[in-house]
C-alpha cells in the first residue's frame, strides 16, 4: 500500500492520463438504415458521425484496464505506488464486485480501497472528486470512467433517440496530492432526483430518457456549474482557454457555450468521432486535450458534466511549468 505525502496546501494535481477505444466504428448509415431516418438528420439532432463500439467478447473492464495502463505510464508510476482506484460507469459487467475489482485484479495492486461509482455520464467526474478528496490521506488515486454502451443498447427495444446517440470507451488520470504541472484548482459537485426519472434503467432492461427533460436540465445545471465555478475564482469566460464538457451533443455544447459568451474555438469537441462514451467522455476528452497540446504552462481549463442522478458539477485547472 502506498503511503501518501503530506499536501499542505490541499490542492491536488492530475499526473498521468490515459484513454482506450475499441476498434470497431459504427457510422450514420448503418444507423439510419436501422432506424429508417436519414444519415444527414443523425447529425444534425446530436453532431455525431461515428461510434466506437466494441468486439464480440471484449468487456468494460478489458477498456478500463487499458486506459489505466496508459495513465500509469503517462505519469511514471506503477501499480505498486498507487493508494486507491475509483472507477466511474453506468455499465458494469456485473452487479458486483464491479469493474474497479477487476481492474486492481489485472494490475495486481492488492491491499488498497477499489470501488465503482455507478452513475452513467457524469461519474467520471464525481470519481475525479472523490479521488481528490482521498489522494492526500492515501496517495496516488487511479480514476477510471469506462463504458460499454452498446451492450445496454442492444437490449429491445431499440430506439432511434438513444441508439443514435452512445459510443464505448474508457478515460483514465491519476490524482495526486500537491500542486503539479496539471492542479485541480477546485471540484465542486451536486446532486438532485427531482428529475431522476427522466434518464433510468432498470436492471437487465433497455434505458429510457425522456430527452426533453435531459437537455433541459443539462443546460441549465451546466451553465450554473461554470458560471459559479468562474465567479468563485474571479474570472470571466474569456480568462480560460480551454472547456472540456461531457460529450453528449453538440447542439448542446453550443447551447450552453452561446449562453455562457464561450468562444466556439475553445470548446472541445470529440463526440462526432466517438458519440457519447457517457462516464468515459470528460476523461477521454481530457486525455486528448492533454495529448493534443491543450493542456500546456500558462493555461486554465474548466471541467463540467451532467448526468444520471441527476447529477452535475465543474472543475478549474491551472498548467504550469515543471512536475
Amino acid at each position: 500500500m502506498s503511503n501518501a505525502p503530506g499536501n499542505e496546501t490541499g490542492q491536488t494535481r492530475i499526473s498521468g492520463f490515459g484513454h482506450c477505444l475499441p476498434e470497431g466504428v459504427v457510422d450514420n448509415a448503418a444507423l439510419a438504415a436501422e432506424f429508417g431516418v436519414e444519415a444527414a438528420w443523425i447529425l444534425s439532432v446530436s453532431g455525431i458521425r461515428t461510434r466506437r463500439c466494441v468486439a464480440p467478447g471484449e468487456t468494460v473492464c478489458d477498456l478500463a484496464h487499458r486506459a489505466a495502463l496508459a495513465a500509469l505510464a503517462d505519469a511514471g508510476i506503477t501499480p505498486s505506488d498507487l493508494g486507491a482506484i475509483v472507477v466511474g460507469t453506468g455499465t458494469p459487467h456485473r452487479q458486483f464486485p464491479g469493474v474497479s475489482a477487476e481492474v486492481q485484479k489485472r494490475l495486481a495492486a492488492p491491499g488498497i480501497p477499489a470501488f465503482d461509482i455507478h452513475l452513467a455520464s457524469v461519474g467520471g467526474l464525481f470519481a475525479l472528486a472523490t479521488a481528490s478528496a482521498l489522494c492526500a490521506q492515501y496517495g496516488p488515486v487511479l480514476v477510471i470512467g469506462a463504458e460499454v454502451m452498446s451492450a445496454v443498447l442492444a437490449r429491445h427495444p431499440r430506439v432511434k433517440e438513444t441508439g443514435i446517440l452512445f459510443g464505448d470507451g474508457a478515460g483514465a488520470c491519476i490524482v495526486m496530492p500537491g500542486a503539479g504541472a496539471v492542479t485541480l484548482d477546485e471540484i465542486r459537485i451536486a446532486s438532485d432526483a427531482t428529475f431522476s426519472d427522466a434518464l433510468f434503467m432498470d436492471f437487465g432492461e433497455s434505458m429510457v430518457m425522456d430527452g426533453r427533460t435531459v437537455i433541459l436540465q443539462a443546460n441549465r445545471k451546466l451553465q450554473s456549474a461554470v458560471s459559479d465555478l468562474l465567479g468563485r475564482n474571479g474570472l470571466a469566460p474569456d480568462d480560460i482557454d480551454l472547456f472540456l464538457f461531457h460529450q453528449a451533443n453538440l447542439n448542446l455544447l453550443r447551447q450552453v457555450g452561446g449562453a455562457l459568451k464561450i468562444d466556439p474555438e475553445k470548446v472541445f469537441v470529440n463526440l462526432d468521432r466517438y458519440g457519447n462514451t457517457s462516464s468515459a467522455s470528460l476523461l477521454i476528452a481530457m486525455s486528448e486535450a492533454r495529448a493534443a497540446g491543450l493542456l500546456e504552462p500558462g493555461m486554465r481549463a474548466v471541467l463540467a458534466a451532467f448526468g444520471a442522478g441527476m447529477g452535475w458539477g465543474a472543475a478549474l485547472i491551472s498548467c504550469r511549468a515543471g512536475s
